[in-house]
C-alpha cells in the first residue's frame, strides 16, 4: 500500500480549491480547513471524490470544491468561478484565482480578459489595504494619504494583446491610475495638461469603443478645470463644445444628462474645482 501510494504522488496533478470552508481530515488524523485560492497536489479522483496531499497529509475532499489544472475543461471552469466572484463583488477571491488562472493558462484565449479582470480586483482591494501586508503592487499616494493600483495588468494587456477589445478599457484604467498617483492636482497647470493630453490621445485612438463616451465626459472636465485655475477662454470654449457633442450623440441616455447639467453649470458660472 505504502509503495502504491508513493507511486501516485509521483504522478500527481495539483488543483486550486474554488470556495471556502472546504474540511479536510487528512492520514495524519489532523483536522484542516482549505479556502478559495488554496492549491493542493491531487493523487488521485474516484468518482464524486479526490484524494489530495496538504502538509504531508492524505485525504479526502469533494470534486465540485476543486478544480484540477489538468481536466479538459480546466480552463472554463476556473475562469468562469473567477469571474463569478468578482460579478458579486468577492474581489479577494476574484483575484485569487485570476492569478493562478493568469500562471497556470498563460497562452488561453481568455487571457486578456482574466488580466483585465484581475487588474479590476486589485484596484478595488488597493481601497481597503492594509499597510502591515507586503504588497508591491500597491502603491501609496502620501499627498493625498490614498492606496492605489500599480496596474501591472493593464500594462500587460497593452504588452501582450494590443489589438484585443481590453486594450482600450487597459488605457482606460491606466489613465485612472495616473490620476489616482498625482493627486491633489494643486492648480498644477503643467500636471493636469498633462493628463488631458493622455485622454485625448484616447480620444484620437479608441473611438467606437465602451469607453469612449466616458472619456469625452473627462475630457470636458478637465477643460472647465483648467478654465477655472487659468480663466483662459479656450478652455471654456473646448468644454461647451465636448459636451454639447456628448448631448447630441447620445441622447436620453445618462451621458446626456450629465453634458446638459455640466453646460448649465458653465452658462451660470459654477465652479466645480475652485469653490
Amino acid at each position: 500500500m505504502i509503495t502504491f501510494l508513493v507511486f501516485l504522488l509521483c504522478l500527481s496533478d495539483s488543483g486550486v480549491v474554488i470556495v471556502d470552508g472546504v474540511l479536510f481530515y487528512g492520514d495524519d488524523h489532523k483536522m484542516r480547513c482549505f479556502n478559495t485560492g488554496d492549491v493542493v497536489e491531487i493523487v488521485e479522483q474516484i468518482e464524486d471524490t479526490v484524494i489530495v496531499k496538504r502538509d504531508s497529509a492524505v485525504g479526502p475532499i469533494l470534486n465540485d470544491v476543486i478544480v484540477n489544472f489538468k481536466e479538459i475543461i480546466a480552463e472554463e471552469h476556473l475562469f468562469v468561478f473567477a469571474r463569478g466572484y468578482f460579478d458579486e463583488g468577492e474581489y479577494k477571491k476574484s483575484a485569487k484565482l485570476l492569478n493562478l488562472f493568469i500562471k497556470n493558462f498563460d497562452g488561453s484565449r481568455y487571457c486578456a480578459e482574466a488580466l483585465y479582470y484581475y487588474g479590476l480586483s486589485r484596484e478595488e482591494l488597493a481601497g481597503s489595504f492594509d499597510k502591515s501586508d507586503s504588497t508591491p503592487d500597491f502603491l501609496f499616494n502620501e499627498k493625498y494619504n490614498i492606496w492605489y493600483y500599480s496596474g501591472e495588468a493593464y500594462m500587460e494587456i497593452l504588452e501582450r494583446f494590443s489589438e484585443s477589445t481590453y486594450a482600450s478599457k487597459a488605457v482606460y484604467r491606466l489613465i485612472n491610475i495616473f490620476r489616482m498617483r498625482n493627486l491633489p492636482w494643486n492648480d498644477s497647470v503643467q500636471l493636469i495638461q498633462e493628463e488631458l493630453r493622455m485622454w485625448q490621445d484616447f480620444d484620437s485612438k479608441y473611438k467606437n469603443t465602451d469607453e469612449y463616451v466616458l472619456v469625452l465626459l473627462e475630457i470636458g472636465y478637465i477643460n472647465r478645470v483648467l478654465f477655472e485655475i487659468t480663466e483662459d477662454l479656450d478652455y471654456r470654449t473646448d468644454a461647451v463644445k465636448i459636451f454639447q457633442e456628448i448631448f447630441d450623440t447620445y441622447p436620453n441616455s445618462i451621458y446626456s444628462a450629465q453634458s446638459r447639467l455640466n453646460l448649465h453649470e458653465i452658462k451660470n458660472g459654477k465652479n466645480i474645482y475652485k469653490y
